[in-house]
């Protein structure tokens, strides 16, 4: 038995002996610790709940504001998209409306263009006849004048007035006709007929096409006939005299007017006509009236 734990007697006082609490007052203030330590961890607690509590109110709230905010934007999208849907059917609407009126439009403008179409084609029609007419008038009036010319010469013929032709040059119904030797161009070619008191030939139908085709002998001849050119483009052509062209013989493809400067025209050993360059120098034919 531990014996240190007792004072003696002696001392005049009774020793308690001592335990793990390492006295009374001791042992009591134990509890007071524990209660203490449990009253400040509680409140640690508690302090911490709160602070968990306020952030996680204040972080519902946050989020309570932002549902309501998602839901005003959810209720503004579905206006936009509202609004956005009767503009399409106005849209819509409206395209119908417009492509109804185009696909009128486009009828009208077929059914005009065939009306077009048509009085153009009455248009040309009229345009062949007047110079088929215009042509069948300029050969009648022709035959006429050669009619008369022939006439006249067989009434000079018979009054034993009229000169004959001179050496060199051919007869032919009333007319005196010169197949040059040498080469000229046309214009030089037109003042020798114009020295001799004739001009470049004129050929004024058939018969007289016949006859120099047959007199050629294979060359090939300056005729009395001309372009008439506007702005660089042939117009028309002329004889000499001034008259238009009315019986024609071109060769296969022309007149060309090659390389834009094919102004004079020639007659051909086949007796066909060639448009060409009136400085190119050839063979000419003059031709004049007998002089009763």
């Amino acid at each position: 038995m531990d014996t240190t734990g007792y004072r003696k007697w002696s001392s005049g006082s009774l020793e308690v002996p001592k335990g793990r609490c390492g006295g009374w007052e001791h042992c009591r203030q134990r509890p007071l610790l524990l209660a203490l330590a449990v009253l400040v961890t509680t409140v640690l607690w508690a302090l911490i709940l709160s602070i968990l509590l306020s952030r996680a109110s204040t972080e519902r709230g946050a989020l309570l504001g932002s549902q309501d905010q998602l839901r005003t934007n959810v209720s503004k999208q579905t206006a936009v998209i509202g609004t956005l849907e009767e503009d399409t059917r106005a849209c819509n609407s409206c395209c119908l409306g417009t492509r109804a009126q185009l696909q009128t439009t486009h009828a009208d403008i077929l059914e005009t263009e065939a009306k077009l179409i048509e009085q153009e084609s009455a248009l040309k029609e009229l345009r062949e006849r007047m110079t088929q007419g215009l042509a069948e008038s300029s050969r009648d009036r022709e035959n006429i004048r050669n009619e008369l010319f022939q006439t006249l010469d067989a009434i000079r013929l018979h009054n034993g007035s009229c000169e004959e032709c001179p050496r060199s040059w051919l007869p032919f119904e009333g007319s005196c006709y010169y197949f040059s030797v040498p080469r000229a161009t046309w214009a030089v070619a037109q003042q020798h007929c114009a020295g001799a008191g004739a001009h470049l030939v004129i050929i004024r139908g058939q018969d007289e096409q016949n006859f120099l085709s047959g007199n050629t002998h294979g060359h090939e001849y300056w005729m009395g006939l001309r372009a008439v050119r506007q702005k660089g483009r042939i117009q028309s052509y002329k004889w000499i005299d001034g008259v238009p062209l009315s019986h024609s013989r071109w060769s296969l493809g022309e007149p060309n007017d090659a390389q834009g400067r094919e102004d004079c025209v020639m007659l051909l050993p086949s007796g066909l006509w060639n448009d060409t360059p009136c400085d190119e120098k050839t063979f000419w034919i003059c031709k004049k009236r007998l002089s009763c």
